[in-house]
């Protein structure tokens, strides 16, 4: 499990009890050698870093979804992001924070199958999910179970994966249920995007100018039309948001534009031409399935939080 030290301004991260030791003297000699060994045995086991265990909203770090996308089944393609990758099983998370990139590694990530067989990824990726506010959905590649006879059901975190923002998060100890290889894709954040990320140089496509408000959908998976393509037009005036009018009451939109797309990960952006702010986004089954070719069930969620 790695470690994190905070001295003279940077970081250490540790790996295995030589390093500890090393790094220990350097930090603090007196420390290193004067140390009885059953201080220095509990020094390893507790954290270094002790990051808050909620945000500044009271939300705690969550793990939430983990889907079953690929089973032995990664092109070659793949391989680009993770050398190796092809054939391998792909598993993405979202958590429900953004995440510190330098912090993720894969052992921080147990999958746990039917038969109670536990699996580390041989490699875990942010790709292609980078654009600002995504940084929350977590390629896991590597051999987690087969379907149907012994197929991943959870995934924990188990090492320190901290979130990018302050005071900083820490996801050890998160869980959750897998969605199986048959399930298709559902939406599980939407949440106010702020304004001075409307006009960024992203990977994919732009909100057009004079819109209002902008909300960002992300899927467990990422999502295609059945026959390859992006989402259109058609899928646009499948979104439904609804909105929170002055007077109290609600109401229920279309997006005048669908954004965020060509880049080939897990978000849409939702181009309003309304302040009144978002507060549930739907979306109808059938119509866009994950890269195993599963389709969407109807699929619906809060507007976590609403950008000003």
């Amino acid at each position: 499990m790695k470690r994190y030290f905070y001295a003279s301004g940077f970081v250490v991260c540790l790996v295995g009890g030589l390093a500890f030791t090393l790094v220990l003297a350097v930090v603090n000699p007196a420390l290193a050698s004067g140390r009885s060994q059953d201080q220095e045995s509990r020094a390893v086991q507790e954290p270094a870093v002790m990051p808050a265990t909620v945000d500044t909203n009271e939300q705690p770090a969550r793990l939430l979804s983990a889907f079953f996308g690929l089973d032995n089944d990664l092109p070659f393609r793949a391989n680009a992001l993770c050398f190796g990758a092809s054939g391998k099983d792909g598993m993405p998370v979202v958590l429900s924070h953004t995440i510190a990139k330098e912090t993720l590694q894969p052992e921080d990530f147990q999958i746990v199958t039917r038969s109670g067989d536990v699996h580390t990824p041989i490699c875990v990726t942010l790709k292609p999910a980078q654009d600002p506010g995504e940084l929350r959905t977590v390629l896991l590649i590597g051999e987690f179970g087969d379907a149907p006879d012994d197929p991943p059901i959870s995934v924990q975190i188990v090492g320190d994966l901290l979130s990018d923002g302050t005071p900083s998060v820490n996801f050890i100890g998160a869980h959750t249920d897998v969605t199986p290889l048959a399930a298709g894709p559902s939406l599980v954040m939407a949440e106010g995007v702020p304004e001075s990320e409307w006009a960024r140089k992203t990977k994919g496509t732009a909100c057009p100018a004079g819109i209002q408000q902008v909300v960002r959908v992300t899927w467990d998976g990422g999502v295609r039309l059945p026959n390859g393509d992006e989402p259109g037009d058609a899928e646009r005036r499948l979104y439904r948001v609804m909105v929170k009018r002055a007077d109290g009451s609600s109401d229920e939109i279309n997006p005048v534009a669908l954004a965020e797309l060509g880049d080939g990960d897990n978000n849409h952006f939702l181009c309003l031409d309304t302040a009144d702010p978002a507060v549930a986004v739907s979306f109808p089954a059938g119509r866009l399935v994950d890269p195993n070719q599963d389709l969407n069930p109807d699929t619906h969620i809060a507007v976590s939080r609403v950008a000003h």
